[in-house]
């Protein structure tokens, strides 16, 4: 195994792992009750970059 991630098949695993890349990185701060906040921010904001976006033609229309 290779280590890598793929983000299409596994957005909430990738953001996991950048999470803990920049943490290792030192790129954010840790340690403190204000930071878990923003460290679940970065989290969610991850996963939502990382997740598919739906095209406007492949979306279901309601019938």
């Amino acid at each position: 195994m290779s280590g890598l991630i793929n983000p299409k098949r596994s957005p909430e695993e990738s953001a996991y792992a950048l999470l803990i890349e920049l943490v290792r990185a030192q790129r954010v701060p840790v340690c403190s009750a204000d930071n878990i906040d923003e460290l679940l921010s970065i989290y969610d904001r991850a996963v939502q970059h990382f997740k598919p976006e739906e095209r406007a033609d492949t979306k279901r229309q309601p019938t």
